[in-house]
């Protein structure tokens, strides 16, 4: 069975993500192990005609080709497969790692289903003898299959939402370095542009410049002006420290807000360039500043959508302790009854299990609604 093309990008999320080393999912392989009584646990995903092997017991194998794989079998099924003898099995009798290699008696596995209902790996077990598991073990395997699932839906939102927040941080650092790297005067009506001599005297500016000074000052912006009159003054020492390094020669970059009581608060970038004749002269200074208050608001919204974040991880972090209690717990008496549980710790595992997963669901549905639909929204 191959996965559909539509779902690869997911899949492949999940194969990048660092799952070996998963202490949640060794201890489902773990469990899957001792409780069938196989030497041989696996959490098998496929990408194209690869089979990972991410999480392992008693096999060191990375991936191995799907083609005519015990476990492509297994991927082909709805729900649990159970092979009690692969050699009084026509399908399996010559298959390599029945005849040869491992020599696999036995096998089961329960295929882990995506939300629209495609599988795309399978929680295995495998043994070198012949067997069968009975209806208490079985169920347990289709537990344990359901919790994997469960796992790798939360890791691969979080990695989305890790993705997401990088792309956001690399496009910030894009947009600082592109504000740095203007030269042009006029480059863009929007941005507030003048240029000043080496005097600090208004040479030349743009209409922005002069619908912003008759706003702000309600007055007229005028050649030969000295334009610090125009700052407000617990920016001058800055701006004249920046002024003085371009006239040497430097680029500069501030950035800030100024409250003006008519207007509120302003967000701006501001970059210093020294401005050059037709022989490279330094001729005064090209003061650019851009007004980046919305994008500083938006900024302020993820701040506050990540301490959002870890309000949700923090409560949510007391509201796992119950479900896996239970499940700890249950788990432990049915080790005590070597694993012939009575019927009845079965259903209060089940409803642990389901207990988890509302829990699980729930913090999805937190991640959602506070970071990953407000931005597919806002790009939309």
């Amino acid at each position: 069975m191959i996965v559909e093309e539509k779902a690869l990008p997911e899949v492949a999320r999940f194969i990048e993500s660092d799952l070996e080393s998963d202490p949640e999912l060794s201890e489902i392989v773990e469990l899957a192990s001792a409780v069938t009584y196989s030497p041989y646990a696996l959490i098998i995903l496929q990408y194209n005609e690869t089979l990972h092997l991410k999480v392992r017991k008693g096999i060191d194998l990375l991936q191995i080709s799907a083609e005519n794989s015990l476990c492509a079998s297994l991927l082909a099924q709805d729900g649990l497969m159970m092979v009690s003898d692969t050699l009084a099995d026509e399908r399996f009798v010559n298959n390599a790692n029945v005849s040869d290699g491992l020599g696999i008696r036995f096998f089961a596995g329960v295929p882990l289903v995506m939300r629209d209902g495609q599988s795309f790996g399978v929680l295995a077990v495998y043994d070198v003898a012949p067997k069968a598991l009975d209806d208490h073990q079985q169920l347990v395997l289709k537990i344990l299959a359901s919790q994997t699932m469960k796992v790798l839906e939360l890791k691969s939102r979080v990695y989305e939402l890790q993705k997401k927040q990088l792309e956001l941080e690399e496009q910030k650092q894009f947009n600082n370095d592109a504000s740095i790297r203007l030269r042009s005067f006029f480059e863009s009506s929007n941005n507030f542009h003048v240029l000043l001599g080496k005097s600090g005297e208004v040479i030349d500016f743009n209409k922005t410049a002069v619908a912003f000074i008759s706003r702000v000052h309600n007055a007229v912006l005028q050649r030969d002006d000295q334009f610090v009159k125009y700052l407000h003054p617990a920016f001058v020492s800055t701006f004249l420290t920046r002024y003085n390094e371009a006239l040497e020669g430097s680029k500069s970059f501030e950035e800030g807000s100024t409250d003006y009581d008519d207007i509120g608060t302003i967000w701006w970038e501001a970059a210093f360039e020294a401005a050059r004749n037709d022989d490279d002269e330094i001729i005064g200074v090209s003061y650019l500043i851009r007004n980046v208050t919305e994008r500083k608001l938006k900024e302020q919204k993820i701040v506050e959508q990540n301490k959002s974040l870890l309000k949700i991880a923090h409560i949510q972090a007391h509201e796992f302790r119950a479900p896996l209690t239970s499940i700890m717990g249950l788990m432990g008496l049915i080790k005590g009854e070597n694993y012939e549980a009575p019927r009845e710790y079965l259903e209060l595992l089940d409803d642990a299990v389901n207990a988890l997963d509302d829990k699980i669901k729930s913090i999805v549905a937190d991640i959602d609604n506070t970071i990953i639909n407000p931005y597919i929204a806002h790009y939309q």
